[in-house]
């Protein structure tokens, strides 16, 4: 086994090392990494319906999809992100629970009694440390996980929840649970570094011949490349999700209010309908023209909503497209 704990905290980089270790790898790989903040969605999620719109474009918080189905999670400096990728005689036998074990088991080590819930998650007290999400493809596994260990949690929440609108398609929602992080569990702050060293030392003890590496060595040209091709790109992150319906409405005050349905196919608006009475009905169908075309994205649309509608017509329109 070859242990490699990323140099980097960019999760386009990380995301990006993932796909190349699983997909070109020859041995069996533990990747440790840690990312700036960030919203990482499913394969199959929707990507407005899992976050806060106008929270990430606030705070410049990416959103990027993985490879791997499941829901949504937040990363920032204070989660560990685990990445274990196999080759194995018959997928089918293999478990969530062959990769999140290790961790269990080093968490116990740590005096934290973690257990494994029927969703695959590491719970403590009914609250969850881990999400783990999983990829096949032929004889390979990737199997990935977050550990929360000194995370912000009220950015986590507040990045993951809309406030308003409803999707309607074959998108994956994500499943809501109450979360922890190792610090809040023992009331000591605890670095990422060490929780990092005690699954390296783990790691060593069960595969002595374990190599341990700090650099991607001679994958670092693919792997930059696929983060600049791939997960960099709106067209993954945002227009690969599933098509959908987005219906929203929100009270603009003294009594006048605005609704959108949108419909949306690879990211794109193909259709809007807007009504209310807080501008003319003229003025609704010029916008509902222009919103044909546009990306349904939150840079997108608060830049048409600045740079398009007149001054007396800007507001509540992000609130209402988001």
């Amino acid at each position: 086994m070859r242990c490699i704990v990323s140099p980097s905290a960019d999760p386009v980089v990380n995301l990006a090392a993932e796909e190349v270790f699983f997909r070109n790898g020859k041995e069996d790989i533990l990747f440790l990494y840690s990312n700036s903040p960030s919203v990482i969605i499913g394969k199959h999620q929707v990507t407005l319906a899992e976050v806060n719109p106008v929270m990430i474009a606030e705070n410049n918080i990416k959103v990027i999809r993985r490879l791997s189905g499941g829901g949504a999670v937040y990363h920032d400096s204070g989660n560990l992100n685990f990445s274990f990728h196999k080759t194995v005689a018959d997928p089918a036998k293999t478990s969530f629970g062959d990769f999140s074990e290790p961790i269990v088991k080093v968490l116990k080590t740590m005096g934290i009694d973690a257990t494994s819930n029927a969703r695959n998650d590491i719970i403590f007290d009914g609250k969850k440390l881990s999400g783990h999400a999983q990829h096949v493809f032929r004889n390979r596994v990737l199997s990935h996980g977050t550990l929360l260990i000194n995370s912000d949690l009220t950015h986590l929440s507040r990045a993951l929840k809309r406030e308003s609108g409803q999707f309607e398609g074959n998108g994956i929602p994500s499943v809501r649970s109450m979360v922890s992080s190792l610090s809040e569990i023992t009331g000591n702050t605890i670095s990422v570094e060490s929780v990092m060293q005690h699954i390296v030392q783990h790691i060593q003890q069960e595969n002595p011949s374990a190599r341990i590496s700090t650099l991607f060595n001679e994958m670092i040209a693919e792997i930059e490349m696929l983060a600049r091709t791939k997960y960099s790109t709106w067209e993954w992150n945002y227009g690969y999700s599933p098509p959908y319906r987005f219906c929203n409405s929100i009270d603009t005050g003294e009594n006048t209010t605005l609704a959108c349905e949108l419909t949306v196919e690879k990211g794109i608006i193909t259709e809007a309908s807007l009504t209310g009475n807080y501008i003319s009905p003229g003025q609704l169908k010029g916008i509902e023209n222009q919103l044909a075309g546009l990306r349904h994205s939150p840079y997108e649309i608060i830049t048409f909503v600045k740079s398009t509608l007149p001054e007396e017509s800007v507001f509540g329109f992000e609130r209402l497209l988001l």
